[in-house]
């Protein structure tokens, strides 16, 4: 016998007495509707979280109306009636009730219709909020992550075609202000948005809360088109609109992920991943605006991935596939070489030889560049020793790069190879790229003075590309300025840019730091250059990039002027 037989049998005041016995097991809340005397009956724990008078209470539409939320109430009221016509005898709805401080709490209410031994209908079930099982969310009053699989996979698998749109709306600085003011700050930014993008879109239009500060938008309603940048612009402007009115006493944007008109064949699971790589799209192109979704993108984006398991395999496999290249720099005054520069070069079985361009940016976004760093640094040492065999004075420049400034002990990796390969500290020269933009903060002022003390010169490159050249030259006290070759095309193609280097270079001589010329391809070239009074030149009218070996054969065995 079910315990719906059974409840069959009592009567109306024995079943509210059993009500009460279950309550006290259950996280739910228990109810009965008297479907003929409209008699509302609730679990006294019900009525200390949401606004009923009592536990049995008359008139029901009165009742609910006040605990559910006008949005939901006609379609609670829907359902209601057929179960009281006998049209259906069970009860199953999600919508939204509001509690005591009238705030939107999701609610899965499940019932059954029996007969009581007075021969009255009764529809007697439980209400669970959904927010306690992740399926709703009591802070913003949305649905989360688990409905919106459910409800997408259902879409996608019927009627994937009606579906407008799925964007995803992330905060931009959402950790600093959780950080900074608390999490009860975080909280309310979450309400303020989640009421923004509700007053952005059309009410039939399902919005859903995720993990942390983002929200998904999925549009399949047939109310009245509304594109999504659309609806961007309108959560940008509400967003603004709040702010305003706090007097900017927090302030946060907002970017999103969208895709459009691409769902057949499509999961939940799928929607998720390439909203959210769109969604950081937006962020890793400057934050506060909307990225469309672009399957040409996404594609470079998994062969980054790839990529960046075949460097970390190389990495782990003693650096195989990778090799250092050398190119000669040679004094202006009389075309003999003084030194060179190290550059790393990659050979991959899968992707054969891949340009720096592509594969140094995935080494220093995975902190791989860190290791390889080191490799290099140890390779151009123990090759610079050998060299100085032929040129006493010779010296190799190595490249750094900004993550290892910041993620290692840079400095202690200097030491340890000086040490070790043996050599003097004014065979290195280490190359500080401009346009990568290092900031000079406390730290790395105190990284260039310890290498000035340790008499190891530093050499500025790319000088020309970036924004920030004269305080870097006040800060880093680079021994050599390394002109660009962009900045070289351009004075070689007019007067005035020709002008602008040779004031560059009489700055740089008069802080008492060399210049180097890069770039010089062909002999006029290096004829008009030479007229900007530079110190040494480097490119490939003196010699492209080579390994060791040929470098070494080229360019070492005889002592003549290049």
């Amino acid at each position: 016998m079910s315990n719906l037989d059974i409840l069959q049998g009592m009567t109306l005041e024995q079943i509210r007495s059993v009500i009460e016995v279950l309550q006290q097991s259950s996280d739910s809340y228990l109810f009965i509707l008297d479907l003929n005397t409209d008699v509302y009956m609730v679990s006294e724990r019900a009525t200390k979280r949401f606004p009923f008078e009592d536990t049995v209470m008359e008139d029901s539409g009165k009742v609910l109306k006040k605990v559910v939320h006008p949005s939901d109430y006609a379609m609670l009221e829907a359902d209601i009636d057929r179960c009281a016509s006998g049209e259906q005898d069970t009860h199953a709805l999600e919508y939204r009730w509001l509690d005591r401080k009238n705030r939107v709490v999701w609610i899965n209410c499940r019932g059954t219709v029996v007969t009581g031994a007075e021969g009255h209908r009764l529809l007697v079930g439980r209400v669970s909020e959904m927010g306690k099982k992740a399926k709703a969310d009591n802070i913003t009053g949305l649905r989360r992550e688990e409905r919106f699989r459910l409800d997408a996979e259902a879409l996608l698998r019927d009627r994937p075609e009606s579906i407008r749109y799925i964007m995803r709306v992330g905060i931009d600085n959402f950790k600093e202000i959780n950080e900074k003011e608390g999490g009860k700050a975080g909280d309310e930014v979450l309400r303020e948005l989640a009421e923004c993008i509700l007053k952005a879109v059309d009410e039939k239009v399902d919005v859903y809360r995720l993990a942390a500060d983002e929200f998904i938008i999925m549009d399949a309603s047939k109310a009245r088109v509304k594109r999504p940048r659309t609806v961007y612009n309108q959560i940008q402007k509400k967003v603004a609109n709040t702010a305003r009115k706090k007097e900017y006493s927090r302030f946060y944007t907002v970017s999103a992920g969208v895709m459009e008109n691409d769902f057949v064949g499509r999961s939940a699971e799928e929607i998720l991943r390439l909203t959210e790589f769109t969604l950081n799209e937006a962020k890793r192109n400057g934050r506060n605006q909307m990225a469309i979704y672009n399957q040409g993108t996404y594609d470079e984006y998994l062969k980054c991935l790839n990529m960046r398991k075949s460097l970390r395999k190389a990495v782990n496999q003693q650096f195989q596939g990778f090799e250092v290249y050398y190119q000669p720099i040679v004094s202006a005054s009389d075309y003999h070489l003084v030194g060179a520069e190290a550059l790393l070069r990659w050979h991959s079985e899968e992707y054969g030889n891949v340009p720096p361009a592509v594969f140094i940016p995935i080494l220093e976004e995975s902190g791989l560049i860190i290791p390889v760093g080191r490799h290099v640094l140890w390779e151009a040492a123990a090759v610079c020793k050998k060299w100085k065999t032929y040129i006493p004075g010779f010296h190799v420049n190595v490249n750094l790069s900004y993550i290892q400034l910041y993620r290692s002990d840079l400095l202690q990796d200097v030491d340890e190879c000086i040490r070790e390969v043996g050599i003097d500290s004014d065979s290195l020269v280490l190359e500080l790229t401009e346009s990568g933009y290092i900031e000079t903060n406390g730290r790395i002022k105190e990284f260039f003075r310890e290498l000035k003390e340790k008499k190891i010169d530093l050499a500025l490159d790319d000088f020309g590309t970036g924004y920030s050249n004269m305080r870097y030259l006040k800060e880093i006290e680079a021994k050599t300025v390394k002109i660009d070759r962009s900045f070289v095309v351009q004075a070689l193609q007019n007067e005035y840019d020709y002008s602008i280097i040779s004031h560059i270079i009489d700055m740089v001589h008069s802080l008492g730091s060399s210049v180097c010329m890069e770039g010089i391809e062909g002999k006029e070239e290096l004829n008009k250059m030479m007229h900007t009074n530079p110190d040494m030149i480097q490119g490939y009218y003196f010699g492209r990039p080579s390994p060791a070996d040929r470098f070494e054969e080229q360019f070492l065995r005889t002592r003549d002027s290049l």
